[in-house]
């Protein structure tokens, strides 16, 4: 690198480039004095300001002798950046770092304010993908608090709301995942997508179907692709608590709102969250064109089977 003292080892270096919220913890000592660099520094602050959309630039270095030095750029965007200023450094910022700091480790990421919303994009030594940026610029909304993109799926950060949001983000596009979560009574409720259209399952009235008094603590998950089966799924870990077992009749409700649908796969029905143990107590149904097997445990998926026909008898 650059000024270095001959001798030197090349220190190991982080980079990131984003909002001066994100500041990392840094170490001081003689590394982060070293006149090499604070030169370091002053170069990188130079090559990233150069970029039009660049508002400013904050560069941190942790200095770590067994590990070596690492390095954190936090570079602001200026707001609402055009799509080719922004592209210029999603596409040159991480090489213009590599350039200073050599063979150091580095990290990048870019923030910035789009349309009221709060984003943050990682950058690294791979082609940006314009797609994922152009998606990203199209959803940007105040309402959609912070936003998160870089690896192939934009996630949005809702925050706490006041109703269910009725702009849910549930359609991948050219390639691009998408993830909308959020907090509504306290209730956590979260839609993953990164290859199917999944706004054919009726989330909402899933949510407005569980008993308001199981709403604190319980958490909705809705995803096209299940950690464990792959499969098209909604968990909803919510009736009751697992030392007093399952409330059949409630969880019942919500497996009418999805009996027939075509697109789900999965429908995962239990008690909320024992968080001190990890675990919880209820049955998970496959479902093929519409109609539920017979869950597991099947003793128990027959209790909530029956209930959920009682209640569409007597509703009818």
């Amino acid at each position: 690198m650059t000024g270095l003292a001959v001798g030197k080892a090349l220190p190991r270096r982080t980079i990131l480039v984003g909002d001066g919220a994100l500041v990392l913890p840094v170490m001081s000592g003689c590394g982060a004095l070293a006149p090499e660099n604070i030169r370091a520094r002053h170069q990188i602050e130079k090559s990233l300001k150069s970029f039009h959309a660049v508002k400013s630039v904050n560069v941190e270095l942790d200095s770590n002798f067994t590990a070596g030095d690492s390095w954190s750029v936090l570079i602001l965007l200026n707001k609402n950046p055009g799509r080719e200023e922004t592209l210029a450094v999603l596409k040159g910022g991480y090489d213009r770092v590599v350039q200073v700091v050599e063979d150091d480790f580095a990290s990048v990421s870019a923030s910035w304010v789009q349309n009221g919303a709060s984003v943050s994009w990682p950058i690294s030594g791979n082609e940006p993908n314009g797609a994922e940026l152009d998606y990203l610029r199209e959803l940007a909304k105040p309402g959609r608090g912070t936003m998160s993109a870089g690896r192939g799926r934009i996630s949005v950060s809702r925050g706490v709301v006041k109703e269910f949001p009725a702009d849910l983000i549930v359609a991948p596009r050219s390639g691009v995942g998408v993830s909308d979560s959020f907090e509504l009574d306290g209730m956590i409720i979260r839609a993953v997508s990164d290859a199917v259209d999944l706004s054919p399952i009726p989330l909402r009235r899933v949510v407005e179907a569980i008993d308001a008094k199981y709403w604190e603590g319980a958490v909705v998950e809705l995803t096209d692709n299940d950690i464990v089966s792959g499969s098209i799924s909604l968990d909803v870990a919510a009736f009751g608590k697992e030392s007093d077992g399952l409330d059949v009749a409630a969880a019942a409700k919500v497996l009418n709102v999805i009996s027939g649908n075509q697109l789900l796969q999965e429908l995962g029905l239990t008690t909320a969250w024992n968080t001190s143990a990890a675990s919880r107590e209820g049955v998970f149904f496959h479902m093929k064109a519409g109609v539920f097997d017979a869950g597991d445990p099947p003793e128990e998926g027959a209790k909530i089977l029956a209930a959920a026909q009682k209640s569409a008898s007597d509703s009818s």
